[in-house]
C-alpha cells in the first residue's frame, strides 16, 4: 500500500469507524502519530484516559483545517508552542529562566524537533546540568550538520 492510498483511506474513513476506541493494553508501548493528508486535513492518533490510573484508549481524530484562515492557523499553533516553551523554561535554572533573552525568539522551523518528548527531556536535562540554551543550540546544530 502506498502513502497516497493510506492518506486516501484515512480521509475517506467513515465517522463511525473513527468513533471506535481501542483499549490499549497495560504493557503496550503506545506511540501517538500525526500525519498531514493534504488539503488542510491532518490525521492524529493519540492516547486518552479519564484519570491517572485509568485505562488508556487509542483515539483517532481527523482535524479539518480547510476553512481556517492563516491568522487562525497561527493562533492555533501558538497554544502548543507556548506550552512547550513554558515547560522548557520551567526545566532550567532560575537565573537562566529569568534572563529576558532566554528563548526570547523561537524559530518555529526548529520547534518540531523540540516537540519530541525524548529530545525535549534530553534538552531539559542538559539545562538542569547547567548548560546554557546557546551551548545546547550550538551542539544540536553541529549534530544536525553531521547527519
Amino acid at each position: 500500500m502506498t502513502d497516497q492510498q493510506t492518506q486516501t483511506d484515512v480521509a475517506n474513513e467513515t465517522p463511525a469507524a473513527r468513533e471506535t476506541l481501542r483499549l490499549i493494553p497495560a504493557g503496550e508501548n503506545f506511540s501517538s502519530r500525526t500525519e498531514y493528508l493534504g488539503h488542510g486535513k491532518v490525521n492524529a492518533v493519540f492516547a486518552i484516559r479519564r484519570h491517572e490510573n485509568g485505562p488508556r484508549y487509542e483515539k483517532k481524530c481527523l482535524f479539518d483545517f480547510s476553512g481556517v484562515t492563516e491568522e487562525q492557523l497561527h493562533l492555533l499553533a501558538m497554544y502548543g508552542a507556548k506550552v512547550r516553551v513554558q515547560a522548557l523554561l520551567r526545566g532550567i535554572s532560575e537565573a537562566e529562566m529569568l534572563n529576558p533573552g532566554t528563548l526570547a525568539t523561537v524559530d518555529m522551523a526548529s520547534m518540531p524537533k523540540l516537540a519530541r518528548d525524548s529530545e525535549a527531556a534530553a534538552f531539559q536535562q542538559l539545562l538542569k546540568k547547567g548548560h546554557t540554551v546557546e551551548t545546547i543550540a550550538e551542539a544540536l546544530a553541529e549534530y544536525v550538520a553531521k547527519k
